[in-house]
């Protein structure tokens, strides 16, 4: 049995490989490079589970990175558990095959309760008075204390808001080469997040997201290094890859005007109202999930969202199970943006009555994804909060974390949904030659992994 590297380097596409990022550029001539096909939308919670699970998100169940929890009457975003998650994992395909041999999840989404033997993933505590300290999940125990040793701290401000960056990253793929060192295990799952945050910010072909390109090859060089050293090979995938985008386009607006959407005039804002809502929208990237209570509204709400300048299909449930995402979960109607848009979740008509979230770090209680909550307010201001509220969360203080900027129109990037666009996509690279392709989907990661271990 060979030991086996899955490191997702989120947002990479084949056009960005060449001399700009050696390392990769090696790793693709060593082995090969296949342009992969995402599931639809392109995101990164449903391509995570098609890579480990070998199926499309309509049989495994993830149609997004959250969705409407309908018997709840509540939106779910970014959950962690893998009870999540239909079908058998890569995990559960390597016991069957070899039940003693060790597997690792190290921060892949869903991570927690996988059959994976040794688990990591971000989770700050949530603390009885209301503050939120950082921190993360380790499964044993006794790993969360052998990396806080080694490593220190996880920086949890730089895997995602404003500061996010590369600190967090690197501490991850320090992880990565601990584990495979002291651990050995036969599999390990690694996630590698830093592409995605200046390819949102300013677009992927912006100088300072081809400045952090270069960061991440050069980053991923002591990892490669010490996977030769360790005779593991590995396999580079990513999970979508950007579109420069200059609209967003507000479809919960739209929907409020129309008459659909509900609201609640809370003390802290107008909180959107799902359960009572004839319609609403859960935004993400180029994908937005919409919820159409009374069947009998669904084609005048389609009508509707068709008409919405930035909205290039929708889909009702044939065409979402034409391509693969029609599930219990998923929203009556789908919507994809043209390529220069996209879908930003605000629902509010007057700033003044935006719920106090719309400035926070909030990512469970937003109605889908916000990308602006990688944007400070500009100015020295803006920065001065930041670093404040930084350190109030240090301190243990229960403070709101509103260090957001919500201006849509500073968003460069989103996730491309074009599936047709090969070099702009996923892409996979592994370090052994495989049969050439002019693609392959992310559904075949899964066998890939399991034909080089067991070969």
């Amino acid at each position: 049995m060979r030991r086996v590297l899955v490191l997702n380097v989120a947002a990479l596409s084949a056009a960005q490989i060449g001399p700009s990022t050696p390392n990769l550029q090696r790793l693709a001539a060593r082995g090969g490079l296949t342009p992969m096909v995402p599931p639809f939308g392109a995101l990164t919670c449903p391509s995570h589970a098609s890579m480990s699970t070998g199926l499309p998100p309509a049989a495994h169940g993830i149609v997004g990175n959250g969705w409407y929890e309908r018997t709840q009457a509540s939106v779910l975003n970014w959950g962690r558990s893998n009870r999540l998650i239909t079908g058998e994992q890569v995990f559960e395909a390597v016991k069957a095959r070899a039940p003693d041999a060790l597997t690792a999840s190290l921060f892949w989404r869903y991570t927690a309760h996988s059959a994976a033997d040794l688990k990591v993933i971000e989770r700050p505590t949530y603390w009885a008075s209301g503050k939120k300290s950082f921190d993360f999940y380790t499964d044993p125990d006794a790993l969360h204390g052998r990396a806080l040793d080694a490593l220190g701290p996880f920086p949890f401000p730089h895997f995602w808001g404003p500061l996010a960056g590369y600190r967090s990253t690197g501490w991850i793929l320090d992880l990565t080469r601990k584990v495979l060192a002291e651990d050995r295990p036969a599999l390990t799952l690694a996630y590698a997040p830093y592409l995605d945050y200046d390819g949102q910010r300013y677009g992927p072909d912006d100088p300072r997201a081809l400045d952090a390109l270069a960061t991440l090859d050069a980053g991923l060089a002591p990892l490669l290094e010490a996977a030769d050293a360790e005779g593991v090979d590995v396999a580079i995938v990513s999970d979508y890859g950007f579109v420069a985008v200059s609209r967003p386009v507000f479809l919960n607006r739209a929907l409020r005007e129309a008459g659909y959407l509900s609201v609640h005039a809370a003390a802290n804002g107008e909180v959107l109202e799902p359960g009572t809502s004839r319609a609403f929208a859960h935004c993400d990237n180029q994908l937005a999930h919409v919820y159409v209570h009374d069947p009998a509204d669904r084609a005048a709400v389609s009508a509707l969202l068709a008409a919405t300048e930035g909205v290039a299909r929708v889909l009702d449930p044939m065409g979402q199970a034409d391509e693969g995402i029609a599930h219990a979960r998923s929203g009556d109607l789908v919507c994809v943006a043209e390529r220069d848009a996209w879908f930003a979740y605000p629902y509010w008509i007057d700033d003044r009555r935006a719920p106090d979230f719309a400035r926070c770090i909030a990512i469970f209680d937003k109605p889908g994804f916000d990308p602006c909550e990688l944007f400070a307010p500009p100015g020295l201001g803006g920065e001065l909060h930041l670093v404040k509220r930084v350190l109030q969360k240090k301190l243990g203080l229960a403070v709101p974390f509103d260090v957001v900027d919500p201006d849509a129109s500073r968003v460069g990037g989103a996730r491309n949904a074009d599936r047709r666009d090969l070099l702009n996509g996923a892409v996979l690279l592994t370090s052994w030659a495989r049969p050439e392709a002019t693609s392959v989907p992310s559904e075949a990661v899964k066998q890939v992994v399991l034909d080089r271990m067991f070969a």
